[in-house]
């Protein structure tokens, strides 16, 4: 199957088709979260570059979170917008699930991304690696880094952006900390290739009822209840 997939959750956002596993094309665009400007553009580029009609996708994958609030709705809301006018199935991927397919090779068993959540708080998920397989442990949380440390396992694989704002924290345990800016990163291959996984495991998205994974409230609905 043809797809393409879609990573809106970061600073920089990135476009890829892949034909099966093989990668045919991938673009990146942009810092500072300017997904709303540039991410139709980018699509048009890539399609033209490779000279395919966007027709020719069979399936629409897209990361939907947790990560930057605006870029998850710009992210979905591309997704639904094509999924509607080309009538192909769409299919959510968690970013947790993408962000941890950057590490490889490196022997950890246990692996966690850490991305920051601002508000004293991080979004993780620990992963079992076995073989070239990550399987999930716990469910995507949003927690305090000193919560979190609590429930790794000692030399877990930890990296991400949300390391750095708590490293006093997660130093005070026995932990592989990897700070690489380029494994924080979520890649639209990626996000293509775990998209056909679950769509052959059966997994189906009704395109209406895709949605962002924010795990919380923004801050501005958190600010506008407690103003109530």
């Amino acid at each position: 199957m043809k797809v393409l997939g879609i990573e809106t959750s970061g600073l920089v956002g990135n476009i890829a088709v892949c034909d099966g596993n093989r990668v045919v094309a991938r673009k990146s665009y942009g810092k500072n979260f300017s997904h709303g400007k540039e991410i139709v553009s980018t699509i048009e580029l890539l399609f033209n570059e490779i000279k395919w009609d966007p027709s020719n996708i069979d399936l629409i994958a897209v990361s939907t979170g947790p990560g930057s609030y605006t870029g998850l709705r710009v992210g979905v809301t591309c997704a639904k917008t094509l999924a509607y006018g080309l009538g192909k199935p769409v299919i959510d991927v968690p970013t947790l699930d993408v962000l941890v397919e950057n590490v490889e090779g490196n022997g950890a068993k246990t692996i966690c991304p850490v991305l920051d959540a601002k508000r004293k708080s991080v979004y993780a998920c620990i992963y079992e690696r076995s073989g070239n397989e990550s399987r999930k442990s716990t469910d995507f949380l949003i927690i305090s880094a000193g919560d979190l440390i609590e429930i790794l396992p000692e030399s877990t694989l930890i990296f991400g952006d949300g390391i750095a704002p708590y490293r006093d924290i997660f130093t005070q345990k026995n932990l592989t900390i990897v700070e690489d800016e380029k494994l924080c990163i979520a890649d639209a291959a990626d996000v293509a290739r775990l998209g056909l996984e679950r769509y052959e495991q059966g997994i189906r998205c009704e395109i209406n009822a895709l949605a962002p994974l924010y795990l919380r409230k923004s801050e501005a609905e958190e600010r506008l209840k407690e103003s109530r």
